[in-house]
Protein backbone atom coordinates (compact mmCIF):
# COMPACT_ATOMS: atom_id res chain seq x y z
CA UNK A 1 0.00 0.00 0.00
CA UNK A 2 2.39 2.47 1.14
CA UNK A 3 4.49 1.87 -2.75
CA UNK A 4 1.23 2.66 -4.31
CA UNK A 5 0.82 6.19 -2.46
CA UNK A 6 4.53 6.84 -3.04
CA UNK A 7 3.72 6.34 -6.71
CA UNK A 8 0.42 8.63 -6.57
CA UNK A 9 2.05 11.11 -5.05
CA UNK A 10 4.49 11.35 -7.63
CA UNK A 11 2.00 11.30 -10.47
CA UNK A 12 0.05 14.18 -8.91
CA UNK A 13 3.02 16.42 -9.04
CA UNK A 14 3.77 15.69 -12.22
CA UNK A 15 0.34 16.12 -13.34
CA UNK A 16 -0.15 19.56 -11.24
CA UNK A 17 3.11 21.79 -12.13
CA UNK A 18 2.09 23.95 -9.63
CA UNK A 19 1.92 22.08 -6.39
CA UNK A 20 4.80 22.59 -4.58
CA UNK A 21 4.69 26.63 -5.34
CA UNK A 22 3.33 28.30 -2.23
CA UNK A 23 1.25 31.47 -3.53
CA UNK A 24 0.02 34.49 -1.66
CA UNK A 25 -3.04 36.56 -2.43
CA UNK A 26 -3.31 39.82 -2.18
CA UNK A 27 -6.26 41.72 -2.10
CA UNK A 28 -8.93 44.19 -0.76
CA UNK A 29 -11.84 42.72 -1.82
CA UNK A 30 -12.52 39.10 0.13
CA UNK A 31 -14.68 37.32 -2.36
CA UNK A 32 -12.22 38.20 -4.83
CA UNK A 33 -9.35 36.57 -2.44
CA UNK A 34 -11.48 33.44 -2.26
CA UNK A 35 -12.11 32.83 -5.75
CA UNK A 36 -8.56 32.83 -6.70
CA UNK A 37 -7.61 30.86 -3.66
CA UNK A 38 -10.04 28.44 -5.28
CA UNK A 39 -8.89 29.12 -8.80
CA UNK A 40 -5.32 28.25 -7.41
CA UNK A 41 -6.39 25.44 -5.82
CA UNK A 42 -8.13 24.01 -9.24
CA UNK A 43 -4.26 24.54 -10.75
CA UNK A 44 -2.68 22.25 -8.31
CA UNK A 45 -1.46 24.80 -5.88
CA UNK A 46 -1.57 23.35 -2.24
CA UNK A 47 -0.48 26.61 -0.20
CA UNK A 48 -2.50 29.51 -0.37
CA UNK A 49 -1.82 32.21 1.50
CA UNK A 50 -3.67 35.41 1.89
CA UNK A 51 -3.53 39.32 2.47
CA UNK A 52 -6.72 42.00 2.53
CA UNK A 53 -3.35 44.60 1.52
CA UNK A 54 0.20 45.75 1.49
CA UNK A 55 0.96 46.20 5.17
CA UNK A 56 -0.15 42.76 5.80
CA UNK A 57 1.49 41.15 2.53
CA UNK A 58 4.85 42.34 4.02
CA UNK A 59 4.17 40.51 7.42
CA UNK A 60 2.75 37.53 5.09
CA UNK A 61 6.02 37.21 3.17
CA UNK A 62 8.10 36.95 6.12
CA UNK A 63 5.95 34.73 7.68
CA UNK A 64 5.31 32.57 4.66
CA UNK A 65 8.02 32.78 2.43
CA UNK A 66 5.73 32.08 -1.00
CA UNK A 67 7.24 31.36 -3.89
CA UNK A 68 5.25 33.96 -6.08
CA UNK A 69 2.62 37.21 -4.91
CA UNK A 70 -0.76 37.75 -6.95
CA UNK A 71 -1.08 41.73 -5.66
CA UNK A 72 -3.92 43.80 -6.18
CA UNK A 73 -3.14 47.19 -7.49
CA UNK A 74 -5.36 49.48 -5.90
CA UNK A 75 -6.04 49.08 -2.36
CA UNK A 76 -5.34 50.52 1.04
CA UNK A 77 -3.75 51.87 3.33
CA UNK A 78 -0.87 50.97 0.92
CA UNK A 79 -1.72 49.74 -2.53
CA UNK A 80 0.31 47.08 -4.90
CA UNK A 81 2.81 49.41 -6.04
CA UNK A 82 4.15 50.53 -1.55
CA UNK A 83 4.11 46.84 -1.29
CA UNK A 84 6.00 45.96 -3.73
CA UNK A 85 8.18 48.95 -3.42
CA UNK A 86 8.72 48.08 -0.09
CA UNK A 87 9.54 43.87 -0.62
CA UNK A 88 12.24 45.51 -3.71
CA UNK A 89 13.78 47.21 -0.71
CA UNK A 90 13.91 44.76 1.95
CA UNK A 91 17.18 44.15 3.27
CA UNK A 92 16.17 40.37 2.74
CA UNK A 93 17.72 39.30 -1.09
CA UNK A 94 14.30 36.81 -1.55
CA UNK A 95 12.05 39.59 -0.94
CA UNK A 96 14.23 41.77 -3.92
CA UNK A 97 13.78 38.64 -6.07
CA UNK A 98 10.08 37.38 -5.53
CA UNK A 99 8.09 37.28 -8.53
CA UNK A 100 4.75 39.63 -8.24
CA UNK A 101 2.01 39.28 -10.48
CA UNK A 102 0.39 42.46 -10.68
CA UNK A 103 -3.53 41.89 -10.71
CA UNK A 104 -5.53 44.94 -12.61
CA UNK A 105 -8.79 46.23 -14.22
CA UNK A 106 -6.63 48.51 -15.96
CA UNK A 107 -3.93 47.18 -18.08
CA UNK A 108 -2.57 49.24 -20.69
CA UNK A 109 1.28 50.52 -21.75
CA UNK A 110 1.25 53.06 -18.66
CA UNK A 111 -0.26 50.80 -16.00
CA UNK A 112 2.42 48.10 -17.32
CA UNK A 113 5.17 50.73 -17.37
CA UNK A 114 4.11 51.99 -13.76
CA UNK A 115 4.42 48.33 -12.51
CA UNK A 116 7.74 47.51 -14.13
CA UNK A 117 9.00 50.64 -12.56
CA UNK A 118 7.82 49.13 -9.26
CA UNK A 119 9.85 46.30 -9.59
CA UNK A 120 6.50 44.49 -10.22
CA UNK A 121 7.05 40.64 -12.74
CA UNK A 122 4.13 41.40 -14.64
CA UNK A 123 0.68 42.61 -14.90
CA UNK A 124 -2.20 40.58 -15.19
CA UNK A 125 -5.88 41.84 -16.57
CA UNK A 126 -8.86 41.74 -14.21
CA UNK A 127 -11.02 39.48 -14.19
CA UNK A 128 -8.68 36.70 -13.83
CA UNK A 129 -9.95 33.72 -15.03
CA UNK A 130 -8.36 30.02 -14.69
CA UNK A 131 -6.91 29.99 -18.22
CA UNK A 132 -4.69 33.28 -17.64
CA UNK A 133 -3.76 32.42 -14.16
CA UNK A 134 -2.06 29.26 -15.33
CA UNK A 135 -0.31 31.51 -17.84
CA UNK A 136 0.38 34.45 -15.10
CA UNK A 137 1.75 31.39 -12.84
CA UNK A 138 4.32 29.97 -15.55
CA UNK A 139 5.80 33.42 -16.35
CA UNK A 140 5.78 34.52 -12.97
CA UNK A 141 8.33 31.41 -11.73
CA UNK A 142 9.85 31.50 -15.41
CA UNK A 143 10.76 35.30 -14.71
CA UNK A 144 12.21 33.71 -11.28
CA UNK A 145 14.59 31.68 -12.89
CA UNK A 146 17.92 33.03 -13.04
CA UNK A 147 19.44 33.49 -17.06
Amino acid sequence: MADRSAEGAVAQETETPFGALSVLVVEDESFTRMVLAKMLGTLGVQAVHQAADGESALAAVAAHAPDLVLCDVEMQPMDGFGFVRALRASPESRSRTLPVVFMSGRVDGDREAAARASGATLVLAKPVTPATLRVALSDGMRAAQPS
